[in-house]
């Protein structure tokens, strides 16, 4: 009973030291978050550029042969070579336990004070990557939202070129409409100036008939006086040889 109740105090006092350890790192992780939105620069931020210049991937070729390829902005270390190295130390035979009831004292401790110190730490940097990972989420989901804002875009475009075209279009169907609409004005010129030639041809034709009868009339009489003053002229010739006679 008596150990029970030592327990029991423990595990309160531990309760009781993590929930004031959370609490002030959440005040620190809070104060760190307004201190970064109330828009104050760090000399870090100040010193780095706002936005990392678009270039190519560079590449190179080492000794062996092989292209490694660097994209600017992320990281180059991490190979599957590597992340052993990265992982936290844990030598899991350490934590072997041979006989449940009777542990062996060299299994590795933490005191109530590196527990709680270690959750904290861990916690505030869980909160840390969970944050970044939401930092890089909401950019994630700010640079598809750029896409899908270029592609709108280009449709935009594509629709106001269509437009335009369809304009020209139209503007083209109006110039042929006059254009026809003048030739039809000449083609009903030309067909009234042909009606009035040819009344005129008609006209024309017909006064120089008149014409042409005025003419053989006027032959015609010429040759009755001809003949007259012909008849006359014998007629005196005679009376002239009937008095020489």
């Amino acid at each position: 009973m008596a150990r029970d109740n030592l327990s029991s105090a423990a595990k309160a006092r531990a309760g009781s030291k993590l929930s004031g350890a959370r609490k002030k790192a959440a005040q620190k992780v809070a104060s760190k978050i307004a201190g970064t939105s109330s828009g104050k620069a760090t000399p870090d931020a100040i010193s780095k550029p706002a936005s990392v210049a678009a270039s190519a991937a560079n590449t190179s070729i080492s000794t062996n042969g092989s292209i490694a390829v660097v994209v600017p902005g992320l990281p180059t270390h991490i190979t599957p070579d590597a992340i052993s190295g990265m992982l936290p130390q844990f030598d899991e035979s350490a934590y072997q336990i041979t006989d449940p009831l009777n542990p062996p004292a060299t299994l590795p401790q933490a005191t109530e004070a590196q527990f709680d110190k270690g959750m904290t730490i861990y916690e505030g940097t869980q909160r840390a990557l969970k944050l970044t990972g939401a930092a890089f989420d909401t950019t994630r989901e700010r640079f598809t939202t750029l896409g899908k804002q270029a592609k709108a875009f280009g449709a935009g475009v594509k629709a106001a070129t269509e437009f335009e075209r369809v304009k020209g279009d139209f503007l083209d169907y109006q110039n042929q409409l006059q254009t026809n609409e003048q030739k039809g004005l000449t083609l009903d010129v030309s067909r009234h100036k042909t009606t009035t030639d040819r009344t005129v041809a008609v006209h024309t034709t017909a006064s120089m008939d008149e014409k042409l009868k005025q003419a053989e009339t006027a032959a015609e009489l010429a040759r009755a006086q001809t003949r007259d003053k012909q008849n006359k002229l014998d007629e005196f010739r005679k009376s002239l040889g009937e008095y020489a006679a």
